[in-house]
């Protein structure tokens, strides 16, 4: 739902929203449906155009854009629930380049309880399905991975801050959905700053937002050795 009377219209008030997005580096949410699967995404407002009545936008996760299409864009400030609907004039991994739009609107309460942008985690739906309980750290750990791709390489190591973990899987903690894909095949490295003594490799099987972290998300991992 919408609600027009708190909409901006105002030319100036337009350019002043963007202005502030871009100099407080806040994140706004970008998603798209293709193929009846929403694309969701972390964007960051670099450049304001005035001459050109463009805004640039660039990706906050390090895998850059996914999205495909230049079209249908949705675009949600969560901070004072703005949002409107746009075309992009160039879309690329890297920038996504749109113009300036005529009107931005109020998301009611009612639309954001129908529209959830990524499920969020609930444990305890899912206990009755696992082999080993979940335990979570009691201080702040890290795991480090590696990304096996399709002809079976490695990429760099990276590391992530562990959620939790049994014998059957794991959660990694990111700040963007967009940092992982579903099917996505990883290799254990190190629990903190120690080598794991036996190949331990995996499959993304789940992205969910953390109840406890509202810009944190939790990537399930499924072990497969």
């Amino acid at each position: 739902m919408i609600n027009q009377s708190e909409s901006i219209t105002d030319e100036f008030d337009i350019h002043s929203f963007f202005r502030v997005l871009n100099q407080s580096k806040s994140k706004v949410w970008l998603w798209q449906k293709e193929d009846n699967q929403r694309v969701v995404q972390y964007a960051m407002v670099r450049k304001v155009d005035l001459i050109k009545k463009v805004i640039h936008i660039s990706p906050c996760s390090s895998k850059g854009f996914k999205f495909k299409s230049i079209q249908n864009f949705f675009f949600y400030n969560s901070i004072n629930s703005k949002a409107f609907k746009f075309t992009a004039r160039d879309l690329s991994r890297d920038m996504i380049i749109f113009p300036i739009p005529k009107e931005i609107q109020t998301v009611t309460r009612e639309f954001l309880k129908d529209v959830e942008l990524v499920e969020k985690e609930d444990e305890d739906k899912f206990k009755h399905l696992r082999n080993a309980p979940r335990v979570q750290p009691s201080d702040k750990q890290t795991v480090s991975i590696k990304r096996i791709n399709i002809h079976s390489e490695f990429s760099q190591h990276e590391k992530f801050t562990l959620y939790d973990i049994s014998s059957g899987g794991m959660g990694i903690q990111v700040s963007d959905p967009a940092e992982f894909d579903i099917g996505e095949l990883i290799e254990v490295i190190k629990i903190n700053s120690k080598a794991v003594p036996k190949e331990i490799s995996g499959e993304v099987v789940s992205i969910k937002q953390c109840v406890d972290k509202l810009d944190g998300f939790k990537i399930g991992v499924k072990f497969s050795s």
